[in-house]
């Protein structure tokens, strides 16, 4: 099996339950039977600040986790953060193994479902910059929270990333998706395009599928096969929470 190299710190919790989902899916019964694992936790800096023309770049310190995953003998790279895919690219010539496209495979996802009104929640900086719809298939038309609905996913996020995924914000995350898709109710699903929110949407039941970045992410990582061009997820294997 291959080592999966995990870039940390982008941010930490998102990164942690990342793993924890890489564990959940490995159909293993014994220890050795589960995906090798490399993390490199950098303390980076905001990818929301910079791209919203208010931080400094992280792009140094994401290129350090990425060399230091290929000396450690990472097979492919997985980074657990939507926003962080902009700066897949430049990290690309940095790294001497595949780095598993988020966006793109989700748009993937998308398509095989047969889902074209995804209700994208996400960062603030994602949403800015639409970064899922140049991937999006030409039938694809997002749909974004409005201003008020944006200020509360923004919140959601800054919670988990402050260390505060508690039972009430939980359920205050459900009531909260709900009244979005009561605002949208031509959205078919809605994309959990932020990690952090994979870490507080466990619970939520809502009657139109949810797809979950993290998964997403977790399902590709763990089926890449090494002749393949770039890691695509397995149809058959990706869990859709309904």
């Amino acid at each position: 099996m291959k080592r999966i190299g995990i870039v940390g710190g982008v941010g930490p919790y998102a990164a942690a339950h990342f793993y924890r989902r890489i564990l959940d899916l490995c159909p293993a019964v014994t220890d050795e039977e589960y995906a090798a694992v490399i993390l490199v936790a950098e303390q980076i800096p905001s990818r929301i600040d910079h791209q919203l023309a208010r931080g400094p770049s992280p792009l140094p310190a994401l290129e350090e986790a990425v060399r230091r995953l290929c000396v450690a003998g990472a097979d492919l790279i997985a980074i657990p953060s939507a926003t962080t895919h902009v700066y897949r690219a430049d990290l690309l010539r940095e790294s001497r193994v595949p780095i598993v496209d988020l966006l793109l495979e989700v748009a993937a996802h998308l398509e095989r479902a047969d889902l074209c009104r995804p209700l994208i929640l996400a960062t603030e900086a994602t949403v800015a910059l639409r970064s899922f719809e140049p991937l999006f298939s030409s039938a694809t038309r997002a749909i974004y929270p409005d201003p008020h609905g944006q200020r509360q996913i923004t919140d959601f996020i800054y919670r988990v990333k402050r260390g505060e995924p508690s039972d009430r914000t939980r359920a205050e995350f459900t009531q909260c998706v709900r009244a979005l898709l009561r605002a949208h109710p031509d959205a078919d699903c809605v994309v959990l395009g932020c990690t952090e929110l994979s870490v507080i949407a466990p619970a939520v039941e809502v009657a139109v599928p949810i797809v979950d970045a993290t998964d997403v992410l977790a399902h590709a990582a763990l089926n890449y096969r090494a002749d393949a061009t770039s890691p695509r997820t397995n149809k058959d294997e990706l869990e859709v929470r309904l």
